[in-house]
């Protein structure tokens, strides 16, 4: 019996271990588990179902100190001290006790059996991850196959081990497990040979139809199903240009979208001819994004560029774990395991509905979701959302509360974004500028020399105060051009602005960096993104979950470059450096271009989804049932034609053929089945109840022959023997027995010969 249950226990945890691996593998899947998840999947799992089984001596004290304290530490490593371990620390408990009734007092286990449903989700859930895109739909084509059969075999065959452990007596000849093993094998087959093998490509949405494409066109306010109560309300808008001029809506078709939907840096340019100009050469902003938040602005950054090349500029951190976080594909909801202790920050929920497949991060980001493939929302395809820590308020408000400087630990651990490796004709510009802007604050101030932490940050904003800030094409982030922008043009874009005021935080003392993304705030809805976002949220119905109030339309004209300045004790805090600066004019600010969304066509063509093959399924099932039949019947004549070759050579092993024999015919003649925790002696004496009334010739008092043939087996199989002629005697005895009790229990008449021949009651003893 302990055997057995080792062997059981061994099939759970390698069905666990099956599955959970398989993020490891698939293509939609950058990066399967962070560390809490690898710690909590592939350690703690199995630790405490191996804690629960193992037998130990003595009183539950023992299993106490064997499960209990390396499950407290293991949880500390998963999610660090605070509520984070919470999931690890009950995820461990509950694999202890299930694993602990299950084995040890099944009757009490039969939670068990939500088992098997827990490995069909994880399954399921990768099986949604095989449709997530077309790139990865026909990346993970073949493995959508191995993990439909992974789903069913893993779910019937655990539960074939969940029953087994439940019910461990009294099983044998059971038809319940042969009946869970042909099902497995038939639907794994099956999810082989008759499911498509581009069934994950058959349902995703074809949205770039050409014969579909439509003109662009201007569409009037009623086609946007704008509520009469909404018009000329709402929110606050950006002031027009000279003439009062306001920017358009536009629509264009879902089929003519532009495919690259890359994004500028805050100046709605276009990627690709067909982006940022509309006909005439006249400027257009393309939607990129709809966003969802109760809070604003929203900063969401997607590159964090820490690294500065004393001719390249600001570059990507290469050792900053936040940029290669946008991009990865995750399985599982990803969690900052860092504590947070940063002050002046509120929690809140982001949710986009992008054309982009990277998320956009406000910080500081403690829980991503995975990315989700939405359909029915044309180019708006991906489904991102976030949970992020960000300062809540104006950051210049810290300018009126106490801020420490830097503590030594922080330099040392910051010292990366404090670096300025500039050449020396640089550095003497820049300090120069630098040395300016504070002298002018401080006689703004009144307090020469008394320049605080927030005032130098304060001082490097308003020392813009004479420049431009203007929409241009360029994306020259060199020392070079920023020293141009200082010095010369004093005209730029938030390039300009913020990897100038990043590098003046560093030689201020400062820990700077720059990060680039979208800027979703209300003061850049204009009347035309209110009747997009309106037009959009009547089409899409993921959407209409949210409050008009709580949604932004965000376009390429929304791109955006801003500075992050290290506030001790407020952490990583977003400033606005063209805050200070000339505002643009005109059709100088992107934000003024006619704002191009997408017609979302609600009578959309899904690619055809290929109906169930009800007559593929009905004769793939009747010939895997004639070919396990036919399977099953070879192994009984064979099993039996290798006993009898067996039973001829006499002896020990000849004797125990030969009684492997005996109960396999009696089992095809309908006799008993002999339970494996019997001998052949205590089974001998339940055996004449399956006699014919009268037993052997000689009268009811005479032995049941099955008592002899044990006899002589035991004997045979047991005892030694000096002499081989008397061995070769009493196997000729046991053969006589063997052959009697054959003739005698042989049940009479044609259907019992049919009966005889056709039963597969003999494979219980395999």
């Amino acid at each position: 019996m302990k055997k057995k249950l080792a062997v059981l226990f061994s099939m759970r945890l390698f069905f666990w271990f099956s599955v959970v691996s398989i993020p490891f593998f698939h293509p939609g899947i950058s990066v399967s588990y962070d560390r809490a998840g690898l710690l909590q999947w592939f350690l703690i799992v199995p630790f405490e179902a191996l804690a629960a089984f193992l037998p130990v001596r003595g009183k539950g004290i023992v299993r106490f100190f064997l499960a209990v304290p390396p499950l407290l530490l293991f949880s500390v490593l998963a999610g660090g001290f605070g509520p984070g371990a919470l999931v690890p620390l009950c995820t461990g408990l509950l694999s202890f006790t299930l694993t602990f009734l299950l084995f040890h007092y099944p009757r009490w286990g039969k939670l068990s059996v939500a088992e098997p449903f827990l490995l069909a989700w994880i399954c399921f859930r990768l099986l949604v991850f095989s449709r997530s895109g077309e790139e990865a739909a026909g990346e993970s084509m073949g493995l959508t196959q191995i993990i439909l059969v992974a789903t069913a075999a893993a779910f019937l065959l655990h539960s074939l081990v969940v029953y087994f452990c439940l019910y461990p007596r009294g099983v044998s000849g059971s038809w319940g497990e042969t009946a869970i093993l042909a099902l497995g094998f038939a639907a794994a087959l099956a999810a082989v040979f008759i499911l498509p093998a581009d069934f994950v490509r058959n349902q995703v949405i074809a949205n770039l139809l050409p014969d579909r494409a439509r003109e662009l066109s201007k569409p009037d306010d009623n086609d946007w199903g704008i509520p009469d109560n909404a018009r000329g309300g709402g929110r606050r808008t950006i002031p027009g240009d000279e003439s009062g001029r306001q920017p358009d809506l536009r629509g264009l078709s879902e089929y003519d979208w532009p495919g690259g939907q890359g994004k500028g840096k805050g100046k709605g340019k276009e990627r690709g001819s067909s982006r940022g100009k509309g006909e005439g050469g006249e400027e257009r902003q393309y939607t990129v994004m709809v966003v969802a938040s109760k809070r604003e602005p929203l900063y969401m950054g997607d590159s964090f560029r820490g690294r500065l090349d004393p001719l390249r500029g600001f570059l990507p951190s290469q050792d900053e774990p936040l940029n290669s976080l946008p991009l990865t594909r995750l399985f599982n909801t990803w969690f900052d395991t860092a504590p947070g202790g940063d002050m002046g920050r509120e929690q809140a929920e982001v949710f986009s509905l992008s054309m982009l497949p990277q998320n956009f991060l406000p910080y500081r980001p403690f829980a991503l979701e995975p990315t989700v493939l939405s359909e029915g929302s044309g180019p708006l395809r991906y489904m991102h959302r976030v949970f992020s820590r960000i300062h809540s308020g104006d950051p210049l408000n810290l300018l009126f509360v106490p801020v420490r400087d830097l503590s030594g630990a922080e330099r040392e651990l910051l010292a990366p974004y404090l670096e300025v490796p500039l050449e020396e004709g640089d550095r003497e510009i820049f300090a120069g500028f630098l040395e300016d802007a504070l002298d002018t604050w401080d006689e703004r101030s009144a307090a020469a020399g008394s320049d605080t932490y927030m005032e130098k940050i304060l001082a490097i904003l308003t020392g813009f105060e004479d420049y431009q800030y203007t929409i241009n094409d360029n994306d020259d982030y060199s020392i070079a051009a920023l020293r141009e922008f200082l010095l010369d043009t004093k005209d730029g874009d938030c390039v300009e602005f913020s990897n100038t005021a990043a590098l003046l935080g560093r030689l201020a003392g400062i820990p700077s960096r720059v990060v680039t993304g979208y800027l979703a705030a209300e003061s850049l809805q204009t009347r035309a993104h209110r009747r997009g976002l309106a037009a959009l949220q009547s089409r899409i119905k993921v959407l209409q979950d949210y409050s008009p109030a709580d949604l932004y339309l965000v376009t390429d004209a929304h791109a955006h470059s801003w500075p992050q300045f290290y506030i001790p004790g407020y952490g990583w805090i977003d400033f606005e450096s063209t805050q200070f600066a000339i505002p643009p004019f005109g059709m100088g600010d992107g934000n003024m271009r006619d704002v191009v969304i997408p017609l979302i066509d609600e009578t959309k063509v899904f690619s055809q989804v290929r109906a169930f093959p009800w007559r593929a399924v009905l004769r793939t099932a009747a010939l895997l049932a004639l070919a396990s039949l036919l399977c099953a019947y070879a192994v009984r004549y064979g099993r039996e034609l290798f006993l009898f070759a067996g039973s001829r050579g006499g002896g020990r092993a000849g004797s125990r053929s030969l009684y492997l024999l005996l109960l396999a015919r009696l089992a095809a003649d309908g006799r008993p089945i002999k339970p494996a925790a019997k001998t052949a002696a205590e089974y001998s004496r339940l055996f004449p109840a399956a006699i014919a009334p009268g037993g052997l010739p000689g009268g009811p008092s005479s032995a049941s022959p099955f008592e002899a043939f044990a006899a002589l087996y035991t004997e045979l199989r047991w005892r030694e023997f000096p002499d081989e002629a008397e061995q070769a005697e009493r196997f000729g005895e046991l053969k006589r027995e063997y052959r009697k009790i054959i003739k005698i229990t042989r049940r009479r008449g044609i259907p019992a010969f049919f009966i005889r021949i056709f039963s597969l009651r003999g494979l219980a003893y395999l």
